[in-house]
């Protein structure tokens, strides 16, 4: 059986980027023997990896989140370099997602696959520092200085570029000057389903439930969402708003809870924090509608996710491949509190059509089978030369 390797920086939260690869690995265990290696993990992942029969290692060291990873950058890459190379040969096929993995698989291989995400955002999408203080923009504009030419060199010289909607091609084309084959993300059709949700609409009676996930990131829109409740709440009186986090930030949160306290709307927002990945199917069948209404975002797993389950989504406009205005949910401007409040409504005061059209859309175009089919078939392109 062909051996594939798989670098990711992170797998420390089910956020998007860690269920791709847990459902494509999944997919491709089933053909080769695959093995994830990551800087950091963490225990609840590592075992749903292992019971898919997918062999996860964590080098345990610094990745791109740690001070450390950037003030003792060659150190660190070599550190990786040096571990890794225990287990792989040169000719051996590595696939690579985000800086610095694409570095490391640049260095280990000359058979590299490199899944793009997005091009990494804290060097090239400064709308990212917003969250940030003045220093940290002054480091993350020295790191870009310092390390942006390591990413764009690694990048150019994959054998093959994999990126996940066409609006992120053209930034790649942009950025790194070379091409990319789109292959859109999958949903697992039969993990997220409408699910029986009688337990949280017994919990939470006569409600109009909604609900955003959040890493307190400005690309996820949580700013328009928190803004847009006192409006909503004229419109709607009757609506609880579920949030979940991807990762903590206390500072942002202790603000939006100051808000919510002045405008009175502590009985219609329940933070949830971090839930378990087993539990996303009922929440998403419980809502009514999900909210996502960021900039940058052209594609999301989450959007993708509830729909799977029947729920229409709310996004922002660069998110038009995933969503067919008025027909499984809504595109509007990221900063319009008034378009985001009016589609909630249109939803609110409607049947099952958005419902209905969601899940059918999903079922349609998105699946990991035929993700892994096309990966595939690029492993096999680089393995024959």
């Amino acid at each position: 059986m062909k051996k594939i390797i798989w670098l990711y920086p992170k797998l420390e939260k089910w956020m998007g980027g860690t269920r791709y690869v847990f459902e494509c690995s999944k997919q491709l265990s089933k053909k080769y023997d695959i093995t994830v290696i990551c800087q950091k993990s963490n225990t609840l992942i590592v075992d749903e990896f292992k019971k898919n029969n997918i062999s996860l290692i964590d080098l345990k060291s610094n990745s791109f989140t740690d001070l450390n990873f950037w003030l003792f950058f060659k150190r660190n890459i070599n550190r990786d370099l040096k571990k890794i190379k225990k287990l792989i040969s040169k000719d051996e096929i590595v696939i690579s997602s985000m800086f610095p993995m694409n570095l490391l698989a640049d260095k280990l291989s000359n058979k590299h696959i490199q899944i793009v995400y997005e091009p990494f955002s804290f060097f090239y999408y400064k709308y990212i520092w917003k969250d940030f203080s003045v220093l940290h923009h002054i480091f993350f504009k020295i790191m870009s200085f310092l390390y942006s030419s390591f990413d764009i060199t690694a990048t150019q010289n994959a054998n093959k570029l994999l990126t996940l909607s066409k609006y992120e091609a053209i930034n790649i084309k942009k950025i790194y000057n070379v091409n990319s084959e789109v292959i859109y993300e999958g949903v697992d059709l039969d993990f997220f389903s409408i699910k029986d949700s009688t337990s949280l609409q017994l919990k939470y009676p006569d409600c109009f439930p909604i609900m955003h996930s959040t890493g307190f990131d400005s690309y996820k829109g949580t700013d328009l969402v928190i803004k847009s409740l006192p409006l909503l709440k004229k419109e709607i009186s009757n609506f609880k708003i579920f949030i979940t986090f991807t990762r903590e930030n206390s500072k942002k949160l202790s603000s939006y809870k100051k808000f919510i306290r002045k405008n009175k709307l502590k009985e219609n927002v329940v933070f949830l924090g971090s839930i378990p990945y087993r539990l996303l199917p009922e929440l998403y069948s419980f809502v009514k509608v999900y909210l996502e209404p960021g900039i940058g975002r052209s594609m999301s797993l989450s959007n993708k996710e509830a729909m799977a389950c029947g729920t229409p989504v709310i996004v922002g406009l660069d998110a038009s491949e995933e969503v067919k205005d008025g027909f499984n949910g809504f595109l509007i401007d990221s900063s319009s509190i008034e378009q985001l409040v009016s589609k909630i409504k249109i939803i609110y005061n409607s049947d099952n059509f958005y419902s209905n059209n969601a899940l059918d859309f999903v079922e349609k175009r998105f699946s990991w089978e035929s993700v892994s089919e096309k990966i595939c078939h690029q492993i096999e392109n680089l393995s024959i030369k």
